[in-house]
């Protein structure tokens, strides 16, 4: 029988439970490398390390847990809110979410847990720095837009709001190329696949190749929309429930803006994604519904020219 540390991470310590002779056992380390290597040598070399991904405060944890050659599984924080609300749990205590996930650990089936290569973390933190940047323009933008409503301008006010969107501009732009060059270095053919469908240029290509590891973690289609948030949502039961449908928007919301701008364009230079307007277009669908199911052509497209290793081709439905 596996034996399962379930394991509850906070900034400053993380909670841990498990079971020896039958009975829940629980302790408290300090997130450090000393608290750490203290709770390798509290547990069972053969036990199975379950946590939820908590940002970067359990990178270090799962890192030196794996490093030290234990089994890892790193689970999505909604997918243990849910198993919680399943059992009807009330307790909310750092000790009982830690035992929550070692029941979670012990009763449903999970994929282990390995590290991403070292240049695809790097370019993630790149990206996560881009976005951030992407975002602090347009709070800035949105500012200026504010301050050419004003009676009363302040000079000084305006030559730092000239300095900072200049800074910002420049910081975006050498983000970018960093993304790119370093996307071209480590996936050079997968880079050069993509952008070789219509309508897919160098920012969507780099967006797609960093959010899905290089297309190694998905195995279809239909798990890789999931991911992105693009796949259609239907909310009926029986014959009284008829929501309203829409899409799943818990995925990478970058990459699905991307591919919905690349829609605007697709709509007119890739065949399949042209003959698809045309037809919904026929139908009366909204503009936007449109959109989104022409980004979801692409997301198939660009699925099967990284997985069949070939170059776009019409065929690519």
């Amino acid at each position: 029988m596996k034996v399962v540390v379930g394991i509850d991470v906070s900034k400053d310590w993380f909670d841990i439970a498990w079971k020896e002779n039958g009975r829940i056992k629980t302790q408290r380390f300090d997130s450090t490398a000393s608290g750490i290597n203290q709770l390798i040598k509290a547990t069972p070399a053969d036990a199975i390390y379950v946590m939820e991904a908590t940002g970067v405060y359990h990178a270090r944890l799962a890192v030196m847990l794996f490093e030290t050659q234990r089994n890892v599984a790193v689970i999505n924080p909604l997918v243990i809110k849910r198993y919680g609300q399943m059992r009807l749990s009330r307790v909310k205590t750092d000790t009982a979410d830690a035992s929550l996930i070692l029941s979670y650990g012990e009763n449903v089936e999970f994929m282990l847990w390995e590290p991403e290569p070292h240049h695809l973390q790097e370019l993630k933190v790149a990206q996560g720095w881009l976005d951030d940047l992407t975002e602090d323009m347009t709070r800035l933008s949105n500012r200026g837009h504010a301050q050419s409503y004003l009676v009363v301008r302040s000079a000084m006010v305006d030559r730092q709001f000239l300095r900072r969107k200049e800074q910002l501009k420049q910081d975006i732009i050498e983000c970018e190329a960093h993304l790119e060059k370093q996307v071209k270095k480590h996936f050079a053919e997968l880079y050069k696949l993509l952008n070789s469908i219509p309508s897919i240029g160098s920012k969507t290509a780099t967006q797609l190749i960093i959010s899905t590891g290089g297309f190694t973690k998905f195995i279809s289609i239909k798990q890789l929309s999931a991911y992105v948030g693009v796949s259609p949502t239907t909310y009926e039961s029986g014959s009284s429930v008829r929501g309203r449908g829409g899409i799943a928007k818990m995925g990478q919301g970058r990459l699905r803006q991307l591919l919905y701008l690349c829609s605007w364009t697709a709509r007119k230079c890739n065949p399949s994604c042209v003959a698809l307007y045309e037809r919904l277009q026929a139908l009366g669908k909204p503009a936007k519904v449109i959109s989104i199911a022409i980004a979801h052509k692409l997301l198939r497209q660009a699925f099967a020219v990284a997985t069949k290793k070939t170059a776009y081709s019409p065929e690519f439905a």
